[in-house]
Formats: C-alpha cells, sequence, structure tokens
C-alpha cells in the first residue's frame, strides 16, 4: 500500500485525509517546493513536530521567567561524542534534559549545556540531540512555544512514526554526520566548572589565558578600550567607584560569554550589595543565583550572613535571626572536601557565636574541625579578611593550630568588636587546648588595645582568663599578649609578659631524652614513654616566648634559651626519628618469618605461637615509637625554621643546632635535618657569611647536588622581580599538597600590593593558568591596594581582564578595600619557611 507522500519535505504520511504535513506543516495539497504553513515552521534538522508536553522539554522544570539566567533553545545535533545522559541525577549531574524523540528525561552535568548528547534512553531510535544552551541575553525570556496543531492521526500513526523517524535518522546520519558541524567537546574550563559544582578544590588544568587578551604582563583587549561600564577614565570618587563596581558586577554577571562561573559571580555581586547596604538588589541576585547554581546554593552563604550583620548591627532581631536560619541551612549541601567548605563554616560560627548560639556552634564545629593545611589556610584568610582587611600572614601561631576554626572565629568576633560574644565563645571550648589557643588570639589584642592604659594588663582580665589553665597554655597565653604590646611599641610590656611566660614554663619539668630501646625492651617501651601531648603543649609555648623574645634585640639571647627549652620538651617525647626508622627498616627485610626468628634468639621463646605473638606485638610497638618520633622530628624542624628568620631572627643558632644534630655519632641523637628545607633556608639566611660556606660545605658531602633547594617563596620572589611568566609557571608546578601552592599565592598576591607593587601583582595574576586561582588573587590584590589609595589602578584593571568573573572578582575586592580605606592592620615580622 502506498502512502501519500508530502510534496514539500518528500515524507510519507500515514494519514490519507492529512490537511498538512505532519513533519514539516507544509499543506499537502501544495505543489512540491512550497513553504509550509508559519504554525508550524520548523529549522533544518529539528525533529518531527508534536504536541506539546505536559512538561517542559529539555528539562527545564519550570517556565522562564522574566529574569531567569537560563533561557534555553533546542537544535539537533549528532555525533559520536555525544555525551551520554544518566537517567537518575548526582551531585554533578543536576541538569535534567528531555528527549525530544521518546520524552525521556535524563541527567547531565550542567557543563554540558549546548553541548551534543545521548538520550538515556538505550532504546530511542534518535538519540542524539543538543542540550539548551544559555542565551546571551540571560534576563530575556525565550518566546512562547506555538500552540499545538491539532492532529487527526490516529494511534496507530504513533506507531508508524517511529518506524518513519528510524528511517529519517539513519538518512540523517549518512548524509550530515561528516559534513554537519563538528562536535563541540568539554572545554578546560568547562572540566573546571564540573569540579565546581561538585564543591572540589583540586586544581583542573583550565583554559590558558588568550594571547590575543592577555601578552606580556597584563595588555588592554581590543574589546576592552574604554572602562568598564563605560566610565569615564578620570578619577572617581570612592562612592562613584562603588556605584561603578555595582554596575559592572550586575553587567558580568548577565553576560554568557567569557564567563566561567555564573553562580560565582551572583555570589561575589549579592556580598557586595550586602556590605554597601543594597539589601534588596543582595536578595534580587540571591534569587539569581538560586536558578543558575542549584547545585551549589551553599554560595548563598557568605551574603546571607553580610546582610545578618547588617540587620544584627542595627537591631533587627527578627531579620537577623531569619537571614542567619537561612545560611545556617545551607551547611548541609557543603562539598565533602576543599577548603571553601571549611571558610564558610568558620564565618557561620561566628555568626551563631554573636547571635548567642553557642551550643549550636559547637555541635556544627565538632563536625567540621580539621587540622590540616587546607583548615590552617581558610582560618588565616578569614582572619585576614572577615571584619577587617590585612595580609595573609603565618605570624598569628608558630606552630599549626590543632583547632584554625575556633580560633578563626574568636578573631572575626574581636574583629567586628563583639568581644563579650568572644569571651563566652572561649570559654565554651570543650578542651583546654582550644581554649588556649583562642584565649591566645584574645589576649594579644587586649593587650593591644590596653596599650594606652600603660600596663600589661591593666584592668586585670588576661590574669584572669589565664588562672586556671595549665601551665605550658597560660605560658602560651602570656606570650602572645607580650606580641600584643609589640605591636603597640611597648618593649617594656613586652618584656613583662615574657617574663610571666617563663615563670608559668619553670613549673615544667623535662625528662631525658629517650634512647631507641633494645630488641628485648621495644615491647613494652612504648607504655614507659612520657605521655608526649602535655610535653608537645609546652614546647609550643616555649616556641611562643623565643617567638615573642626575637621581635627585639634586647631579647635575642633569652629567645635563644627559650628555643633551647622548646626543643628539650620535643626531644624527651620519644627516641628520634633516624633511629626509629633504622629499627623499623631492620624488621621489613627481615620479613615475618626472619624477624620471628630473631626474637625467638633474643627473647628465648620456646613455641613458634608465642614468636608469632611477640613479633606482632613487636611490629605494633615500633609503629608506635615510629609515629611518635616522626612527629617529635616534624615539630623539631618547624620550630627551627620559623624562629630562624622572624624577627631579629635566630639564623646562627639554628645552624648550629642543625650541625650538630645531623653530624652526631650516636642515632639516638642524630636527627637528619640535612633531608628538608632548612638548609637551603639557613643559607638564605647567611648569606655572605662562613656559616653559608659550611652549610654549603656540609652538603657536598652529603648530596651530588652542587647547593640546597632554595625556599619556594624566595625563589618566587626573585622571579617576580625579573621574568613573571617563569613566576607564574614556577609557582603552578608546585605541588598543593606537599607545598601548599594556594597559600603561596595568597601570600604573594596580598604582599605586593602592600610593597607598592599592584602592576606586577595585576601581571603575574594575570599570567595563572588555574581561573579559580587568578579570580582568588585579584580578589585579595584589589582589596589590599584599594585600601591602600589604588582604586583608580584597580578599576582600570577591571577593563582590562577579559573575563566576566574575573572583573566581578576584581569589583568585589575593590569595594572590600575602600570599605577599610586607610584602617591597615598591623602585623608583626614573620619569617619566609611557609610555604
Amino acid at each position: 500500500m502506498d502512502f501519500p507522500v508530502c510534496p514539500s519535505c518528500r515524507q510519507s504520511v500515514i494519514d490519507d485525509d492529512a490537511v498538512d504535513c505532519p513533519f514539516c506543516g507544509a499543506s499537502m495539497k501544495a505543489k512540491p517546493g512550497s513553504k509550509p504553513a508559519p504554525a508550524a515552521t520548523k529549522s533544518p534538522g529539528t525533529t518531527p513536530s508534536k504536541p506539546a508536553p505536559t512538561k517542559p522539554t529539555f528539562g527545564v522544570t519550570k517556565p522562564t521567567l522574566p529574569g531567569d539566567d537560563l533561557p534555553f533553545e533546542s537544535e539537533l545535533t549528532t555525533g559520536k561524542s555525544a555525551i551520554p545522559a544518566m537517567p537518575n541525577p548526582t551531585k554533578q549531574r543536576t541538569l535534567q534534559v528531555i528527549c525530544p524523540m521518546c520524552d525521556t528525561p535524563g541527567y547531565l552535568p550542567p557543563t554540558a549545556a549546548g553541548q551534543s548528547v545521548r538520550c538515556a534512553n538505550s532504546k530511542c531510535v534518535m538519540p542524539v540531540f543538543t542540550a539548551p544552551s544559555e542565551k546571551k541575553k540571560e534576563e530575556t525570556p525565550p518566546p512562547p512555544p506555538p500552540p499545538p496543531k491539532s492532529s487527526n492521526l490516529p494511534m496507530i500513526a504513533a506507531i508508524t512514526l517511529a518506524a518513519v523517524g528510524l528511517f529519517a535518522g539513519g538518512i540523517y546520519l549518512t548524509m550530515f554526520h561528516k559534513s554537519g558541524p563538528a562536535q563541540k567537546v568539554l572545554s578546560e574550563e568547562e572540566r573546571q566548572m564540573i569540579a565546581e559544582m561538585a564543591g572540589g578544590n583540586k586544581k583542573n588544568p583550565a583554559v590558558k589565558p588568550n594571547p590575543a587578551d592577555v601578552g606580556p604582563g597584563v595588555q588592554t583587549p581590543k574589546d576592552h578600550g574604554k572602562d568598564p561600564a563605560g566610565a569615564d577614565k578620570t578619577m572617581q570618587s570612592n562612592d562613584e567607584l562603588i556605584k561603578s563596581a555595582l554596575k559592572q558586577m550586575k553587567d558580568s554577571s548577565l553576560a554568557a560569554e567569557k564567563q566561567r562561573s555564573k553562580p560565582y559571580c551572583r555570589q561575589l555581586a549579592a556580598e557586595a550589595n550586602a556590605v554597601t547596604g543594597n539589601a534588596v538588589t543582595a536578595r534580587e541576585h540571591l534569587e539569581q543565583l538560586s536558578k543558575v547554581g542549584p547545585a551549589v546554593t551553599y554560595y548563598r552563604v557568605i551574603p546571607l550572613l553580610d546582610l545578618f550583620w547588617g540587620e544584627f548591627k542595627a537591631g533587627d532581631k527578627s531579620g537577623a535571626t531569619k537571614t542567619l536560619n537561612g545560611a545556617v541551612s545551607e551547611i548541609a549541601k557543603l562539598p565533602k572536601f576543599g577548603r571553601t567548605r571549611l571558610e564558610i563554616v568558620g564565618r557561620v560560627l561566628t555568626a551563631l557565636a554573636a547571635a548567642d548560639r553557642i551550643p549550636e556552634a559547637l555541635t556544627m564545629l565538632s563536625t567540621f574541625q580539621s587540622s590540616e593545611p587546607e583548615a590552617q589556610l581558610a582560618a588565616r584568610l578569614q582572619m585576614a579578611t572577615d571584619g577587617k582587611l590585612g595580609r595573609l600572614v603565618d605570624s598569628n601561631s608558630v606552630l599549626p593550630w590543632k583547632n584554625p576554626q575556633a580560633v578563626a572565629a574568636t578573631s572575626s568576633l574581636i574583629a567586628r568588636d563583639q568581644m563579650s560574644a568572644a569571651v563566652a565563645w572561649i570559654a565554651a571550648q570543650t578542651n583546654e587546648e582550644a581554649k588556649a589557643e583562642c584565649l591566645s588570639v584574645w589576649a594579644q589584642e587586649t593587650a593591644f588595645r590596653n596599650a594606652a592604659k600603660g600596663e600589661l594588663d591593666a584592668d586585670g582580665t588576661i590574669a584572669a582568663a589565664v588562672e586556671k589553665l595549665a601551665p605550658a597554655f597560660a605560658a602560651r597565653v602570656w606570650a602572645r599578649a607580650g606580641c600584643g604590646r609589640v605591636l603597640a611599641k611597648d618593649q617594656a610590656g613586652a618584656a613583662a609578659a615574657a617574663g610571666l611566660a617563663q615563670e608559668k614554663l619553670a613549673t615544667i619539668s623535662i625528662p631525658a631524652e629517650p634512647a631507641m630501646p633494645s630488641i628485648k625492651q621495644t615491647v613494652k617501651f612504648p607504655k614507659e614513654m612520657p605521655a608526649a601531648e602535655p610535653l608537645f603543649q609546652a614546647a609550643v609555648a616555649a616556641g611562643e616566648l623565643a617567638f615573642l623574645q626575637i621581635q627585639s634585640k634586647e631579647m635575642k639571647a633569652d629567645a635563644e634559651k627559650s628555643l633551647d627549652q622548646a626543643l628539650s620538651f620535643v626531644r624527651a617525647t620519644a627516641p628520634t626519628f633516624a633511629a626509629a626508622q633504622q629499627r623499623q627498616d631492620e624488621a621489613e627485610r627481615l620479613g615475618p618469618v626472619g624477624l620471628r626468628d630473631l626474637l625467638k634468639k633474643e627473647l628465648k621463646l620456646k613455641s613458634d605461637d608465642d614468636a608469632r605473638t611477640t613479633a606482632s606485638n613487636y611490629k605494633q610497638a615500633l609503629k608506635e615509637i615510629l609515629d611518635v618520633s616522626q612527629r617529635k622530628f616534624a615539630i623539631e624542624t618547624e620550630l627551627l625554621s620559623q624562629l630562624r628568620g622572624a624577627g631579629v631572627g635566630l639564623n646562627e643558632k639554628v645552624w648550629i643546632v642543625v650541625s650538630t644534630r645531623s653530624t652526631a655519632d650516636d642515632i639516638s641523637r642524630r636527627e637528619n635535618f640535612f633531608t628538608t628545607g632548612l638548609p637551603g633556608e639557613l643559607i638564605e639566611g647567611l648569606k655572605g657569611t662562613s656559616e653559608e660556606q659550611a652549610i654549603l660545605g656540609a652538603w657536598s658531602l652529603r648530596s651530588k647536588a652542587p647547593a640546597p633547594p632554595r625556599p619556594a617563596l624566595v625563589e618566587l620572589n626573585e622571579l617576580l622581580k625579573s621574568n613573571l611568566p617563569a613566576a607564574a609557571e614556577f609557582v603552578q608546578s608546585i605541588d598543593n599538597k606537599t607545598s601548599r601552592r594556594d597559600e603561596l599565592l595568597l601570600r604573594t598576591a596580598s604582599l605586593l600590593p602592600t610593597l607598592n607593587q599592584l602592576s606586577t601583582a595585576f601581571q603575574f595574576i594575570g599570567k595563572l593558568d588555574d581561573p579559580l586561582a587568578r579570580e582568588e588573587c585579584y580578589r585579595f590584590a584589589a582589596a589590599l591596594a584599594a585600601q591602600r589609595g589604588q582604586s583608580d589602578e584597580v578599576w582600570k584593571q577591571v577593563s582590562v581582564v577579559p573575563q566576566n568573573t574575573e572583573k566581578v572578582a576584581l569589583c568585589r575586592g575593590l569595594i572590600a578595600g575602600l570599605q577599610y580605606a586607610g584602617k591597615l592592620v598591623e602585623e608583626l615580622p614573620e619569617s619566609t619557611r611557609r610555604p
């Protein structure tokens, strides 16, 4: 049987009575080649028209409304590189799409928008189609779909239509696959967006800046000849700059091109409006953030906290509570890893403590508490930027904190003039070490503020706070109070604080340094070692005291004694790492059988069962000894490194320690400091001296390399002066886990503007490959530059960068800097140890 054939598209039509072609909409009575009726107009390559589905096609879960950031349009494409849609959503696959052929829903990463995808239904006859893509004008809603055309097709037509579709699909693939447009694959920048949607913090290779846009240093692209938002190139007042920056942030948030992350743009725009008092606009940005970033709604937390602080200070208790609850509700959606979650939690803890919700804050803290390097960096970033603005420094602690989030919350409460809440927060800490760490931050600020009264502890608040603390913790607090007096230029007060710390430490006895036990003694030895934790705590306190003392030449000799005391506390915890490692290596070489035979002989064991049990206990004892000795070595190294370069420095003293311990004949007294970064650091601090030559000579005896590796911070600083591309390449080659690449970048980005090297900072940042690193560094550098009166230079840089997300980051930094204009933070000298 022959079916009628459409005179326009030449498709067979099963309905003998059809007036219009169900495929192209043309009249079945028209002459071949005539145009189809307007109501049924279709684009070449699109699927046959269907009755309008009850749910929006292509995964739009609700009709696109005015102001929505994601209007979509559809287009059929094919290709082997089509991204497969999954039948169920995941954290990474949050974009829902609906197959235009079989109406099967599927889920894709958000960055697959606009790309060729494959239907989740494996039996779909035409499985390849294009996922919806963003339009350039995001605030303009898509035109409404044409009303469905009535059809007289009987039920059997649907079945036949599938067969026809399969035939048509085969023709399409045959005719157009080779000559059609090349299939788009995920760009590296889009891969970074997938990582962002997953909440990760790991670096993914990113798109390098276009050489046409970013040449040597940073050059103005051709399409960025004017200042942002059409601003005049003449000087603007702070208020005018803020208005221009807010407008630029809105415009860049709407832009579809050169855009890494719309959700991040909306977050920063909401923050900027919140801190400048534009609460209504801030909430509008938050609403749009929810639309463009449904998988990262926790981006709303920081802007909500900014709104909370505005309401809190205005006395709007009801509004502040509601806003804070909204921020807290997002905590459950935070990613399971990465620094972002820790930065967010630290600021939420601050708000909860200020709102007298400390029990709730402590519960949250117990869930997210971490002392890993990313947690240390998150805490120090919060201390630099929450409630105040300063450089990223490591001088606020000699050794890493055990409770960095609790410390950061304390610092933020003080910076926001919530001193009573800070005291309550400290008192509520559940362990004494956490209290001591928080009290150290509080005591430094309290002593600094009391400077005008001419006394270390004018009102006795510090003495009352440390009264019930263990001596080591009390000494630590007094040492930090002394640092507050140093910042106040009160050397007499600093010396008084050092004396109080010394008195506390003098009450702690120091056990003798243990030697590695014999094979027979090893099994019982861990139980006989002194408790390590109190000794480590005492070592930290002595290290903090030495740090205070090296801020003054008059106390340098005392600092050397305090360093010896700190090392003595550490060494009393376990045998040296070298000795423990040697014994562990021997056991590994013997293997299970050889170890059992050795123990059977040494201990005169009578049976193989006894030997097996003893061998198991022996290996466990060795592991415990090795763990403590390894931690001991790490703390020794960190203390020597930090005290070597901070303040007036103890380079000569540290070299004596390193030389003596590294060459000790007795392995129970030997520490292999030449396997650490200390030799390279000491050479930098002792250049041109006889000690430098001694270090190089000692190094040549142990290594074929002519000199030890240089500290990363030193090498980067030199490259910044001579070769910016090489500087960017160098820092990007560093392993972020082992050498704290992010910290090195942020320290550099925050240091250069304070040294009147803003141009160098911007050029360096512009050459980084990682877009997330560029944005974070731009924001930090812009803030510190604007704080120091360089806001016009920052505004010019906004017009230079090609990426809209980077424009928004610069504007956010600019506004933060203008908020704290002229309010510079006093900082203690720091070393070159970290990172």
